[in-house]
C-alpha cells in the first residue's frame, strides 16, 4: 500500500487520472492537460513522468516538427474507474458541493 499511496497521493495525480478516465479516455496532449487543470508546466511534467513510470499512462512521442507527444490512460489506469465512481458516490451521499463532485465515468476500455 505504501507504493500506492506514494504514487496516488501526490498533488494533482487524482485530477490527472480522472481526466483520462472521463470522456472516453482518449489521448491528450500536455497543453490540453495543463490548460484544463491549470497546473504549472514543471509540476505537470513531473506528474506525467510519475504516472508513466507507474504504468498508469502511456506516452507516445511522434517524430514531427513541431514535436508532438500524446498521453493516454492504460488498462491499469482504467481499472481505477470503479474507485473514482465510488468516491463520487461517497461525495454525493455526504453532500459535498457539486463543483467538487465529478460526473460518473462512463468510458469504455480501448482495444
Amino acid at each position: 500500500m505504501g507504493e500506492l499511496f506514494h504514487t496516488l497521493g501526490k498533488t494533482y495525480v487524482l485530477e490527472i487520472l480522472h481526466m483520462f478516465l472521463q470522456e472516453g479516455g482518449g489521448p491528450r496532449r500536455f497543453v490540453e492537460i495543463q490548460t484544463r487543470l491549470r497546473m504549472s508546466p514543471n509540476t505537470l511534467s513531473d506528474r506525467l513522468k510519475d504516472l508513466v513510470e507507474a504504468g498508469l499512462l502511456s506516452r507516445t512521442a511522434y517524430n514531427e516538427i513541431p514535436p508532438r507527444v500524446d498521453y493516454e490512460g492504460t488498462p491499469k489506469a482504467l481499472d481505477l474507474r470503479p474507485v473514482f465512481d465510488s468516491l463520487r458516490d461517497w461525495a454525493t451521499r455526504h453532500n459535498l458541493s457539486p463543483e467538487h463532485v465529478a460526473p460518473k465515468v462512463e468510458a469504455t476500455v480501448p482495444g
